[in-house]
């Protein structure tokens, strides 16, 4: 019998292919790698492969805590991951909890462990999901207003350009995120947020990174960092614009739709923040995909 505690490490670089190896049919955003490993420190995250899942372990900075169910590996081997996991925050004498679950998994606790896990719910956690196509071309009567916005903004800007990001002009997206933080009123959160656009900058290949920058007159107002969480769908790291170029989100949005080569587009949750969510139902998800936390009381 597993006694604990299991190896968990910090995210390296070149654990992005055996992440990616497990995360082929999920949809979730926590899932993209370049999350996993520019977050690492926002959250204390540590990961580890167990019986060919992974597994990942939040020490409780920022707003997660716990663990994550396995994922990856075969399901005959789910149970004795959940077993592996007790025993592991036994030997940590921590409470036992999970936290970015979707309803599947936390419909698998409740009946792994009954009466003993208590689940719970946090709409800010939730994942807002798009059609790529929908976001690309705008159509139909739900997007009028957004169709409006993209061209009043290609009339004022008619030189606006989308660039491909390439580690040539990549100073110039990070100019763009320095001037969006000084705009910002000033928190450990987006410090945190800066510091992780700075650092991908200098892993983009290693993250597989892909990304976009606009210019008005040459001057970069805007850029986009994104990545493929596995073959379906696309996860939207960063959006930044600088201060007196707002306008240039909607065509940012619509430019980094058409690169885009999934069928889904994740733009993330909104963290219960009013301004977010307004903004991302705006245009119009196709699935908001929740998550739960679980609180398990054993012995």
């Amino acid at each position: 019998m597993i006694s604990g505690p299991l190896h968990f490490r910090e995210p390296q670089p070149d654990d992005a292919d055996n992440v990616r190896r497990c995360t082929v049919s999920l949809l979730c955003s926590d899932l993209a790698f370049p999350n996993i490993y520019l977050l690492k420190n926002k959250y204390g995250t540590k990961l580890l492969f167990h019986m060919e899942h992974l597994i990942r372990h939040f020490s409780g900075n920022g707003r997660l805590k716990g663990y994550t169910f396995p994922v990856g590996g075969n399901t005959n081997t789910i149970n004795a991951c959940l077993v592996a996991i007790e025993a592991d925050a036994k030997a940590r004498q921590e409470k036992l909890q999970y936290c970015l679950l979707t309803a599947e998994q936390a419909e698998y606790l409740q009946l792994f462990y009954g009466k003993k896990a208590q689940i719970g719910y946090d709409r800010g956690d939730a994942d807002y999901l798009y059609k790529s196509s929908d976001l690309a071309l705008l159509n139909g009567n739900a997007y009028h207003k957004k169709r409006t916005h993209l061209n009043n903004f290609l009339k004022k800007y008619p030189d606006v350009v989308f660039q491909k990001l390439t580690p040539e002009n990549r100073q110039d997206a990070l100019n763009v995120a320095q001037q969006w933080l000084k705009s910002q009123q000033e928190s450990p959160a987006l410090l945190h947020e800066y510091r992780a656009i700075e650092n991908s900058m200098f892993h983009m290949e290693q993250l597989h990174l892909s990304g976009g920058i606009v210019y008005i007159d040459g001057k970069p107002v805007a850029m986009a960092l994104y990545s493929q969480v596995n073959e379906s769908v696309t996860d939207i790291h960063y959006e930044k614009c600088i201060p007196e170029y707002r306008d240039a989100y909607v065509y940012i949005n619509r430019e980094v739709a058409a690169a885009v080569k999934t069928e889904w587009i994740n733009r993330e949750e909104d963290l219960n923040i009013d301004g977010l969510r307004k903004a991302k139902l705006s245009y119009h998800p196709a699935l908001i995909l929740s998550k739960y936390t679980a609180t398990i009381y054993v012995d």
